[in-house]
Parts: C-alpha cells; structure tokens; sequence
C-alpha cells in the first residue's frame, strides 16, 4: 500500500476570493475537482491523504510536518495550486526540504524555474528553442544595460516573476530606466529581487499574432486566443496582455499550427514541469515563446473542445506517478526529459526513498 500526499485544492467559489485573487487561475475547476477526487479513490492498493496544505506546514529538524501527518513518511506528494512567488519563502523550503526524501511532483527547482522568466528563458534557450533576447543587470548596476539599450532601441523591463503583464513596461531610452531604478531605490527598494530583467522586443502584428497553449503531461492539451480587450497598447506597435485583476478567462479556443505545437512540447520536456502553459507569437516568420506558464489556464470548455477531461488527464498522470514510485516503469518515465534534450540540475537527494533516516518527531 502506498501512501500518496495531495494538496490539489479545488478553485474557489467567489464569494470566497481574498481580493486581488483569481476565483480560477492554477487551481481545478470544482467539477474536474470532484471527478479527480473520484477517479482516485479508486486507484488500488494507494492510500491518499488530500489537503495536506504544505503553505500551513512546518519543518521541525528538517522533516515537514502538516498537522499529525509527517510528509517524509510518504511515498509521494502531489501539489498544483497558488503559492507566494518569492523562491526564499517558506513554502518552495518546505517543499525542497520534502523533496530530498520524497519525490514531489511538480518537482520545486523545476517549478522555481519555471516561475522566474529569466531562469525559464535561460533554460530554454539553452536548448536552442526561440526566445527573446534578455539582459539581466544587478539593480545597482543599471547603466551596464545602457550598450543593450542603445544597441536594441527599447526593451521590456519585466518583473522576473510577475504574471498577468502586470509591472511589465516599454522602456525607450537609458535615461528612463535610470530613473525608474532611482525612483524604486527611494521608494520601496526593500521590496525589489534586486535584479533588472530587460527583454528584446520581438516584431510582430501584434494581439493576431499571440498564441496560448496548455500541456499536461507532455501532451498538448488545446491552444487558445485571447480577446482583445485582454490586450494593451504600449506603444504604436507593441501590445502586451494585461489583466490587472488575474481573473483569466475571455479566451477562444484555436488549432495549434504543427511548429508551434512542436516547440511547446520540447520546451514542457525542458522545463520538466507536468502542467506548464507557453504564450508564442509568430516574429518575422517564426513562432517564439515570450512567456512560460507555471499556471496555465484550466479551462473545461477548451478541454471539452478537444475531446479531453482535465480530471481524466490528471488521474492518467497520476496514476502514471504512482506506477513510476512502485518501480513497473512500462515505458518512457512520464514528463521527464527525451534524449538530446538539456536537463536542469536534478533535485538534490531525489532518489532517496521516502521515510529513511530518522523518524518523524511531531
């Protein structure tokens, strides 16, 4: 018998979202929630403790702990839902320090990449896949960016782990961004990562040229366009989508052109991440990713466009998890890398069986 942690929280109604908060965004729709939950209970010979919310933790001698339950003593913990974005916080500790006895899925540096679009853009370019062009400086070394500045015209600046196009700004000139940095250093400097994200504007016809996709488990589950009041105006020719309250949604489902379904599948086996979404535009004749997704959209009519249940594409890779942990291996390991393909830094200590060491003090 396996014993098998979630914390996999279904979306939450209206009428309980703190303000600011997506009711829908990275979390599952009730109804695939409720199936899940189903389709689980009837998985043989697997124990699961849901709810285990690793955000409420704690860790006591480097074992995690949620309420009586000790996570080390799993076999395995599965997690998809709305975390603090800051990679030093208590949670992405909570769940490496996990991760060096227990295999968890998604695994927390591969999600802590994904989430950071310099890291995220570093990895795939690594892997020769198309994205902008990027200059990261240090927030006290602004004029370093002033030869990039000057050689590309005018940039992005995006904040490194920002969603929704929200912070992201068209930068014109050095003097702008020279000035920006001094009015945050005067402000709220103590809030910043300390780091300046510059991105190559990449030329395109703008809002019919962007593309939303959705991977679960390395299959591309639909593609998606968003409506045009989703999207703002920087400048005469360079647009950005913006939701100022990450409500998500006002979206219409779309076929994949072949290249384009072909580079976000390559780019899921770099990042590594079982549920991942990808935005691409097509630039001078070429689709490019310009942004990774760790919270993709979940959209049931989309998933129901394509012939597809959310809840059963996440019970098949679940079930495919649980068949990895029990040693079966029937076939390619799911979601991890092809071969020829560049993988990131594995997680430290991730073949350690889950409850060696020491027992769990609570």
């Amino acid at each position: 018998m396996l014993r098998v942690g979630t914390f996999l929280p279904p979306a939450l109604c209206h009428g309980g979202v703190p303000p600011g908060a997506s009711p829908q965004a990275g979390r599952i729709p009730a109804a695939d929630h409720a199936l899940l939950m189903d389709l689980l209970s009837g998985l043989p010979d697997v124990e699961f403790l849901h709810g285990l919310d690793i955000r409420r933790s704690r860790i006591r001698d480097g074992r995690v702990h949620c309420g009586e339950v000790c996570l080390h003593d799993l076999d395995l913990y599965l997690w998809h839902a709305q975390i603090a974005r800051d990679p030093g916080g208590y949670t992405h500790e909570a769940l490496r320090t996990l991760g060096l006895d227990v295999p968890v899925e998604p695994d927390p540096e591969r999600f802590a990449t994904g989430l950071d679009k310099y890291r995220a853009h570093l990895a795939l370019s690594r892997a020769g896949l198309p994205v902008p062009d990027t200059v990261l400086v240090g927030h006290h070394n602004t004029e370093a960016a002033a030869p990039v500045l000057a050689e590309w015209g005018r940039a992005l600046l995006k904040p490194r782990r920002g969603s929704y196009g929200q912070g992201v700004l068209l930068v014109e000139d050095f003097a702008t961004l020279r000035d920006l940095v001094g009015f945050l250093d005067q402000t709220v400097a103590a809030r910043t990562d300390g780091t300046l994200l510059l991105e190559r504007i990449c030329p395109s016809g703008g809002p019919a040229d962007w593309l939303g996709t959705t991977l679960l488990d390395g299959s591309l589950m639909y593609g998606y366009r968003k409506r045009g009041h989703r999207f703002t105006r920087l400048s005469a020719d360079v647009w950005k989508v913006y939701d100022p309250r990450g409500a998500g949604g006002d979206v219409d489902g779309c076929e994949v052109p072949a290249a384009q379904a072909r580079l976000v599948r390559l780019a899921q086996r770099v990042l590594g991440l079982p549920l991942v979404g990808f935005d691409l535009i097509v630039s001078e004749g070429r689709p490019v990713i310009v942004d990774e997704n760790t919270f993709p959209g979940l959209y049931p009519d989309l998933f129901a466009a394509a012939g597809r249940s959310l809840a059963r594409e996440l019970f098949a890779w679940v079930e495919g998890l649980v068949g990895e942990v029990r040693g079966s291996r029937p076939g390619r390991p799911r979601t991890r890398r092809d071969p020829g393909v560049p993988a990131l830094a594995p997680a430290a200590g991730r073949a350690v069986r889950a409850g060696s060491g020491r027992r769990c003090t609570p």
